[in-house]
């Protein structure tokens, strides 16, 4: 009986972050419909139906490469979601603009971490979703398990250096044991969802709301807020179709980790690519 409630509470609590996922974690991609306008404006593009139309387009072809290519997107999707989660941990806490190997040697904790603490349940995930590490994949981590760890605290005494004021600081390093703590005590799936949905996701709002009033465009907020709603529901469309169709081939479990890892990596794509245009376009009107 304990067994059955232990798979019963394991499958409420998967759901539960597929919900959050799909909801408080998607959201933040509203602030693309106005960073794409700027875009256009930029390349003197009139029609918006040009940043829709490669948005989405982006979208379903991410999700076609991951059935025929799915190693390879995997790959891509991890070692783009390292750097977008490092930098927009530091675009918070640093006074300058990170570069690319700070972003990595910051956004890396979410990836490293689990692999150290859960490493055969977080090689299972990659491997359902197309990324089959070597079979000494283990071995290697293993055999190598004080050097990573030590990486990870170089990380976070590297930057605890680099940020100025002394709350910052505490708050830097607080945030970094919470989010290593979520992946000893939780699952990877669970302690990811925690990290994704209420460290990231309202980040990224405070970060991009933070940039529109220096720049005094009050009106790109009101519109964003009410872009959320629409955006939100759409994303969650896309996710219980994405998950309906794989249920009928994978278990409950598996169908949200699969429905889960390749919606994100469909979605981050292109918002990765519209944060790295608006991003070239802002240092070029510097």
């Amino acid at each position: 009986m304990s067994l059955f409630n232990g798979y019963l509470n394991a499958y409420i609590i998967n759901i539960l972050c597929f919900i959050l996922i799909i909801t408080i974690g998607a959201s933040h991609g509203a602030f693309d419909k106005s960073k794409g306008k700027k875009i256009l404006n930029h390349f003197k593009i009139r029609r918006t139906f040009v940043f829709y139309f490669l948005y989405i387009t982006t979208i379903f072809s991410i999700i076609l490469s991951w059935v025929y290519i799915p190693h390879i997107l995997t790959f891509l999707f991890l070692l783009i979601s390292v750097y977008h989660f490092g930098g927009e941990d530091l675009e918070y806490y640093l006074s300058y603009k990170s570069n690319f190997a700070e972003n990595i040697l910051r956004g890396i904790i979410v990836l490293l971490t689990p692999l150290l603490i859960k490493t055969e349940l977080t090689l299972y995930l990659f491997d359902l979703v197309g990324l089959s590490f070597p079979t000494l994949s283990f071995e290697f981590i293993q055999n190598n398990y004080y050097y990573l760890t030590s990486l990870l605290l170089c990380s976070v005494f590297y930057f605890s250096l680099k940020i100025k004021f002394l709350q910052m600081k505490l708050l830097f390093i607080a945030e970094s044991l919470m989010i290593i703590l979520s992946f000893i005590y939780f699952s990877p799936f669970v302690a990811f969802t925690l990290y994704f949905c209420f460290l990231h996701s309202p980040r990224h709002y405070y970060n991009s709301v933070r940039d529109l009033r220096k720049n005094l465009d009050f009106s790109s907020i009101n519109q964003i807020n009410k872009d959320i709603l629409s955006l939100t529901l759409a994303t969650i469309c896309m996710f219980i179709v994405s998950f309906m169709f794989l249920y009928y081939r994978y278990p409950l479990n598996e169908s949200i980790y699969i429905a889960s890892i390749i919606g994100l990596a469909s979605l981050t794509f292109p918002h990765i690519i519209v944060e790295l245009i608006d991003d070239k376009i802002k240092q070029r009107s510097l």
